[in-house]
């Protein structure tokens, strides 16, 4: 038996490139590795049963905290009067370039944020990731305060928005409506 959560999306999944994380005992990793590369591009043994769990949940940390995190900026980004396609264009360009910014710029130029990945779902994964890091002690402060705005979406029925639409929250606590 194996443990293979994968990362990529939608687009990764249609693309056949999807990151595969990969637990289990190596010989049954390199049995399963010609279904692995018909699915993916970067598919990784992690070690033991389990090695690929736990590697997705840190997947799912720097996913959840980078979409907050251009949440943020381009929030900021619009009240301070600047076009969003080119802000974004701009961040892409920079540091500040991730596979999340360039997967839902579409998202967030168009302000629609349809499902690829449900916020319902990534609220899910942060709260298996806030009980892995209580049991092996690890202090997740930002996981937790982007694990209450992602509640928050949910309790005010934005549960099935794309994950990227953590925008909307932070566009309204800015006084802000949806600018589709």
């Amino acid at each position: 038996m194996l443990d293979a959560p994968v990362s990529g999306g939608e687009k990764g999944a249609i693309d056949a490139a999807l990151s595969i994380m990969v637990g289990g005992e190596k010989a049954d990793f390199d049995a399963a590795l010609p279904i692995f590369q018909a699915l993916g591009k970067t598919i990784t043994h992690l070690g033991p049963l389990g090695a690929g769990g736990f590697t997705k949940l840190a997947n799912q940390i720097i996913v959840a905290v980078n979409l907050t995190a251009l949440g943020e900026a381009l929030t900021l980004a619009r009240k301070a009067g600047l076009d969003r396609a080119l802000t974004l264009k701009a961040l892409g360009g920079g540091l500040a370039a991730s596979k999340c910014l360039e997967q839902k710029t579409p998202n967030y130029v168009a302000g629609t944020y349809n499902p690829g990945f449900k916020i319902d779902l990534h609220f899910k994964d942060l709260g298996l990731i806030m009980e892995s890091s209580r049991a092996l002690g690890v202090p997740l402060p930002c996981t937790a305060v982007v694990q209450e705005l992602f509640n928050a979406l949910r309790v005010k029925g934005k549960g099935g928005l794309d994950h990227s639409g953590v925008i909307t929250l932070l566009e309204e606590l800015a006084g802000m409506p949806n600018p589709s």
